[in-house]
């Protein structure tokens, strides 16, 4: 019974930091086209638009100078990144950085302007990105929850070390009984690597 519930545990432990890891959102690509289909649409349908460029909280922020369209929107998309972490400051550390989703939310329009140069053509992006009071306290509000998350995620996992403990412990003194004491250093040594092990694996799905 004890043996159940360590694995489920471990199993249960498992799955919320695979699902604390997930960063599967990749649609640049659909904002990209988006903002091209924004601007072939005729000025007279940009009222549907979520911003403008002269709304409030609208930043533009450019990327370098790249040899593609591809390298340029991702260089842009770190430059946002970049200046993101500056902005949540201090209320967010600069470690913490949003996921993808987050970053491509932000993104209101995309524009790629090529250049011609002696050696070829270069590109350079800029996006137009919300930087509002309002997606500011969103971001604040989504790194909380994933602090909160991971402080849950770590204190689940010691308490599963320690039922690992006492369950080495029955088991060890089990063993012990049963096998009159001729094994004791044997029995020892196994139930010692077993911690140790447990303890490893834990550590391994917590950082």
């Amino acid at each position: 019974m004890i043996s159940l519930i360590l694995v489920f545990g471990l199993l249960a432990l498992a799955s919320l930091r695979v699902e604390t890891r997930e960063r599967t959102h990749n649609s640049w690509a659909l904002a990209y086209v988006s903002s091209r289909d924004d601007r072939a649409t005729p000025r007279g349908t940009e009222a549907e638009a979520r911003f403008s460029k002269t709304e409030p909280g609208v930043r533009t922020v450019v990327g370098r100078v790249s040899a593609t369209e591809e390298r340029a929107r991702a260089d842009a998309l770190r430059q946002l990144e970049a200046e993101v972490s500056e902005w949540l400051e201090p209320e967010v550390p600069a470690s913490w950085r949003p996921d993808r989703r987050q970053l491509d939310d932000m993104i209101v329009d995309v524009e790629i302007t090529p250049t011609e140069k002696p050696y070829g053509t270069v590109h350079t992006a800029e996006l137009d990105a919300d930087f509002s009071n309002a997606r500011r306290a969103e971001l604040v509000d989504s790194y909380e929850r994933v602090v909160v998350l991971d402080r849950m995620l770590k204190l689940g996992g010691l308490l599963l070390f320690v039922l690992i403990c006492l369950a080495a412990v029955s088991a060890y003194i089990r063993a012990d009984e049963a096998t009159k004491g001729y094994q004791t250093t044997r029995l020892r040594l196994l139930t010692a690597a077993g911690v140790g092990a447990a303890g490893v694996l834990i550590y391994q799905l917590l950082v």
